[in-house]
């Protein structure tokens, strides 16, 4: 089996960077609907995890985040959250308590320069990891290990998504379980000699009321 890399990606990964940037420009289908291009991969994914991500923040002292695949990231710098004392809304990075927000999704021409040479304390993927090709896995969650100080968060879907790329096909490309998430990213920890922490959770269905935390021991 041929290895890939950044350098080297698959033609599967380059196919499917090629889908998404056209539906970000020109829109998708989603549960047999139309939606807009101004509303597709709007980056809504991330809204359940603020908190838990907060929470990760604090934890392990994070003054920088980069979000590795984070769409059209329209929620940033809405002041949808609320302050430390409650008596405002503020944006996600105040809400966060961190100095630096960096974006990144290859998609989406406006954020898909990858900050190569970088590196940040957190690194957070939500609803990206099922969309990459198997072929493509590890190398790109050795550079998502690559570009965390402290700990990589990721939220996984294991069932097909709503949407589909202009062939039809679904976008959950890489449907696994639980176990082979877990064990996939504790290998590729394990073969790059680090000892950087990782958060998965697992949804077995949409809006899945006990999905599964799998994490690194610390």
């Amino acid at each position: 089996m041929m290895t890939y890399s950044r350098a080297n990606p698959s033609a599967r990964y380059n196919e499917l960077v090629g889908f998404y940037q056209q539906m970000h420009a020109e829109g998708t289908q989603s549960s047999g609907h139309s939606v807009a291009a101004k509303d597709t991969f709007t980056g809504q994914s991330l809204l359940p995890h603020v908190g838990p991500i907060k929470s990760l923040i604090d934890q392990f002292g994070v003054k920088s985040v980069l979000d590795y695949g984070a769409g059209k990231a329209r929620f940033y710098t809405a002041p949808l959250f609320p302050s430390a004392d409650s008596s405002q809304k503020v944006d996600l990075r105040t809400f966060w308590g961190v100095n630096e927000i960096r974006l990144y999704d290859p998609g989406y021409e406006p954020l898909s320069r990858l900050p190569l040479g970088e590196r940040f304390d957190a690194v957070i993927c939500t609803d990206v990891m099922e969309h990459i090709p198997e072929e493509d896995m590890d190398w790109i969650i050795d550079e998502l290990y690559g570009f965390a100080n402290k700990m990589v968060y990721a939220c996984i879907a294991t069932y097909p998504a709503g949407k589909t790329f202009p062939n039809g096909e679904n976008v959950h490309v890489t449907l696994k379980d639980p176990q082979w998430w877990a064990q996939k990213f504790e290998s590729r920890r394990a073969a790059l000699g680090i000892t950087t922490d990782y958060f998965i959770v697992i949804f077995n269905c949409n809006d899945d009321p006990k999905p599964i935390a799998i994490t690194s021991s610390r």
